[in-house]
């Protein structure tokens, strides 16, 4: 079954990712990281809690990122985003990666 794979193509949304064999394009899901402070300190993912500005997960297939490390860029449209972390998922309904973003802007990328 891939039905992770067809949930990520028909609700995704294209994306061009930079990584060392050049510039890969694919969808995948991005949407804003929540989180909220138990009470004895671990942290977890939530709907309720305070939302991390530039803080962003994505969702896409291994293939998209697997020449891509940390501190690549990512386009979504007018959107920039870099490359924080990702970890790769194998279950019953199919593999992707799950990928921590952070949105930067212009003033950022040219500075680097």
């Amino acid at each position: 079954m891939k039905s992770i794979s067809r949930a990520i193509n028909r609700i995704g949304l294209e994306v061009t990712v930079e990584s060392s064999a050049g510039l890969k394009r694919g969808r995948a899901v991005i949407s804003p990281v929540r989180y909220y402070q138990k009470q004895w300190g671990g942290v977890e993912h939530g709907e309720q809690g305070r939302n991390e500005p530039k803080r962003f997960a994505m969702f896409c297939s291994r293939e998209l990122l697997e020449d891509s490390g940390y501190g690549r860029l990512i386009y979504q449209g007018s959107n920039r985003y870099v490359l924080i972390w990702k970890d790769d998922y194998t279950s019953r309904v199919g593999c992707y990666t799950k990928a921590c973003l952070r949105k930067v802007n212009e003033q950022e990328v040219a500075d680097e």
